[in-house]
């Protein structure tokens, strides 16, 4: 029963960084700016800008069907790593959330594979996910550096969004990796004064 039920959870892990790894490899967003040339030659003075309100404390979301903590297998994760963010992203549908003309993160539309790993996961059509282990994920650059460091993490944390409140999926991936010590810093030999010569 034991080994069910941590079977169950590591599917629901997979499941979750499944999600957090689709929504991050969604369309690139480009607000429109204008383009570096545009505004060469002009000597205006760059305006105040003004700073966007603070963000308003959101309330933790009730929890739904699935699960937003549990274990995955190394072996498994290294696996869908292995297989490329292409194929994961194919098991659901994102789209950009904004606020106005600022990206907040991918919206989930639909889970299309509905017996993939995210469907154990406490995921549901209109999530938003906003970062995985703190990192955002806007850009494409941004996802391959969150799906290259999750071959050496112990855990993965997506943060997201449902309705007005928030909720975080944290997963910890067994066996831990050990990080690498840290080379002590190399002790400066003694040094002999040079004698110095002078000369006429």
């Amino acid at each position: 029963m034991r080994e069910a039920v941590r079977g169950g959870t590591v599917m629901g892990m997979r499941a979750a960084l499944a999600l957090v790894l689709v929504c991050a490899c969604g369309p690139k967003v480009s607000p429109s700016e204008p383009s570096f040339d545009e505004d060469l030659g002009k000597a205006e003075k760059a305006e105040p800008t003004e700073q966007a309100p603070a963000e308003a404390v959101r309330p933790e979301a009730p929890a739904g069907k699935g699960l937003r903590t549990g274990t995955i297998e190394r072996a498994k994760l290294v696996a869908v790593l292995d297989s490329g963010p292409g194929k994961f992203l194919r098991q659901l549908e994102v789209a950009p959330r904004m606020d106005g003309e600022r990206f907040v993160g991918w919206q989930l539309v639909q889970l299309l594979d509905r017996e993939g790993p995210l469907v154990d996961v406490d995921v549901v059509p209109g999530d938003v996910l906003l970062a995985i282990n703190g990192k955002p994920l806007s850009r494409p650059d941004q996802l391959q550096s969150v799906w290259d460091s999750l071959r050496t993490a112990n855990e993965v944390r997506a943060q997201l969004w449902r309705g007005d409140g928030k909720l975080e999926l944290a997963f910890a991936i067994e066996p831990k990796v050990e990080a690498p010590a840290k080379p002590s810093p190399a002790k400066p030999s003694p040094t002999k004064p040079s004698p110095v010569q002078l000369t006429k």
